[in-house]
C-alpha cells in the first residue's frame, strides 16, 4: 500500500514535469559535499574513516524538481548520490523525497510519498552542507534513527503566532532499509568476517512539535518504530545461561544448540525515539545548538538502547564562523553488561564445541550495537560566496568499553578505552 503511494507520487511528479508549461510553475535546485576525512588510526570509523582517508563519507551530490501543480497543489522529486547503505566502498543514487502535498487552506498540509523524518533539528537539511556550518553533524546524535526517509502520509498543522510560527507534524509509513552489522571474525557458512548486510522492514508512527522563532529554532519529536528482518529471522527475547561446570559455562544463541532450554523468539522489536533539539542566537554573533535523543528498545535485550545528545557553541566573525562540539553516545548500562558477558568469557578451547559458541556469543554481542564513546570537535566554516562554504573540522573520539561505528579487525580484541583522531574538509554548494 504505501510502497503504491509512492510510485504513484513518483509517477504523478514525472507527469507533472512532462505537462505544458502554462499548467504548472516547475524549478529546480541542487546541492552538493566534496569531503575527504581522515583519520589517525588503521581501522575504519564510522564505515570509511581510517588512517588512509577516505571521500565517501561526507561526499554528496543531489538534485530536487519542485512543481506547483496549482493553489493547491505541489510535488518535489530528490536524488541524491552519495555512500551506498547495502554496500561498503560503493555510490548509489537513491530517490530522498519524491511527494505529492495538497494544501486545503494556509493552515494545513498534506502529503504522500517519500519524505524525510523530522526526527533531528536539522532534518530537513541533513545532506546540505552549505545550510549549516559544521563539517559533519555529529554521529553521536544522527546515527540513531534506523532510517531518515520513510514511505507514508503527513499532515502539517501550522498556527501563527506573531513573528513566530508553531508546527504539528503527524506521520505514519513504512521504510525499507539496510541495517549494516560488522562481524570481527565471522562464522561462516552462517555470517562472514567483516560487514554485513541486512534488509530490514520498518514501520513507523510519529508526531513532532516545531517552533520556529526570529533567533531561535525549537523541536521535540516521539517516534514508534517497530522493525523486523525481511527473510525472516527471528531475534532471542534474553539468552540463558547455560551452565557446563562449576565456574564454566556460556550463553545460549541459538536453539540448534543442544543445551539448555530453548530460547524465546520474537520476529519484530518495538523501539520508542524522543528528541528534543533546539538553535539559539544569544548574541549578535553567538549561537548555540543543542540536541538529545532517547531510544528504548523493548521486546529483547539485544539491540539499541541508547542516548544520544550534542551542544554546539558558534562564533560569527563575518564570513568565518568558527565552532566547538561536544558530543556523547552510550547504551544503556543493562546493554553495554550485555555486551561484555558474551565476549569477555569465552569458553575453553578444549571443550567440545567451544569455537561455534563462542563465535555465537560473538555476533550477538555484535548486533547489539552497543555504544560508549564521547567526542571533542573543533572547527571552523568559511562562506566563500553565495551558496558556497567551505569547511574544516579536527574531531577527538574518545572510545568507552565499546562503540558500533568502530569495525574492530579480524583476531583483535575489542577496541576499547582508547582515541582516535579525525581530520575533515569539505566544500559545500548549493544550485
Amino acid at each position: 500500500m504505501i510502497h503504491s503511494l509512492t510510485r504513484a507520487a513518483a509517477a504523478l511528479i514525472l507527469a507533472a514535469a512532462a505537462a505544458p508549461a502554462a499548467a504548472l510553475e516547475l524549478s529546480g535546485s541542487g546541492f552538493g559535499t566534496l569531503g575527504w576525512a581522515e583519520s589517525n588510526r588503521e581501522y575504519r570509523y564510522e564505515r570509511s574513516i581510517d588512517e588512509h582517508g577516505s571521500a565517501e563519507r561526507d561526499s554528496v551530490l543531489g538534485l530536487q524538481v519542485d512543481a506547483r501543480l496549482s493553489a493547491q497543489w505541489s510535488a518535489t522529486l530528490q536524488l541524491k548520490v552519495a555512500e551506498s547503505i547495502e554496500q561498503d566502498r560503493r555510490w548509489d543514487p537513491t530517490p530522498t523525497w519524491a511527494f505529492v502535498g495538497w494544501r486545503p487552506s494556509d493552515d494545513w498540509l498534506l502529503r504522500v510519498g517519500r519524505m524525510r523524518l523530522p526526527l533531528y533539528l536539522y532534518s530537513e537539511i541533513l545532506d546540505v552542507g552549505a545550510t549549516q556550518d559544521m563539517a559533519r553533524l555529529p554521529t553521536e546524535m544522527y546515527s540513531i534513527a534506523p532510517s531518515n526517509e520513510f514511505d507514508g502520509l503527513t499532515a502539517t498543522r501550522t498556527w501563527n503566532l506573531g513573528d513566530d510560527e508553531l508546527g504539528l507534524d503527524l506521520w505514519g509509513g513504512r521504510a525499507r532499509t539496510t541495517a549494516r552489522f560488522w562481524s570481527r571474525d565471522g562464522a561462516e557458512p552462517i555470517r562472514p568476517a567483516g560487514a554485513n548486510f541486512v534488509e530490514v522492514d520498518v514501520h513507523v508512527l510519529g508526531a513532532a512539535l516545531t517552533l520556529r522563532q526570529p533567533d531561535a529554532l525549537w523541536r521535540a519529536s516521539v517516534h514508534h518504530v517497530r522493525t523486523r528482518q525481511t527473510d525472516g529471522a527471528r531475534i532471542p527475547v534474553t539468552l540463558p545461561r547455560v551452565e557446563l561446570a562449576p565456574g564454566v559455562g556460556f550463553y545460549k544463541t541459538d536453539n540448534s544448540i543442544p543445551y539448555g532450554p530453548a530460547l524465546q523468539e520474537v520476529s519484530t522489536v518495538t523501539n520508542l525515539v524522543f528528541s528534543l533539539g533546539v538553535e539559539q542566537r544569544f548574541a549578535r554573533h553567538w549561537r548555540v545548538a543543542a540536541e538529545f535523543a532517547r531510544d528504548i528498545q523493548q521486546d529483547t535485550v539485544l539491540g539499541a538502547n541508547t542516548s544520544g545528545g550534542y551542544v554546539a557553541l558558534f562564533r560569527e566573525f563575518g564570513p568565518v564562523t568558527p565552532y566547538l562540539v561536544g558530543a556523547r553516545l552510550r547504551s544503556t548500562s543493562g546493554t553495554r553488561a550485555w555486551f561484555r558477558r558474551l565476549t569477555e568469557n569465552p569458553l575453553p578451547a578444549d571443550v567440545p564445541g567451544a569455537e561455534a559458541i563462542n563465535a555465537g556469543q560473538r555476533m550477538a554481542a555484535e548486533s547489539t550495537w552497543a555504544t560508549d564513546q564521547r567526542s571533542f570537535a573543533l572547527g571552523a566554516s568559511w562562506a566563500l560566496a553565495s551558496g558556497q562554504k567551505l569547511k574544516a573540522e579536527w574531531k577527538r573520539t574518545r572510545i568507552g568499553q565499546m562503540s558500533r561505528l568502530v569495525d574492530t579487525p579480524a583476531g583483535s580484541d575489542t577496541i576499547h578505552d582508547t582515541h582516535l583522531d579525525v581530520w575533515s574538509v569539505n566544500y559545500n554548494v548549493v544550485f
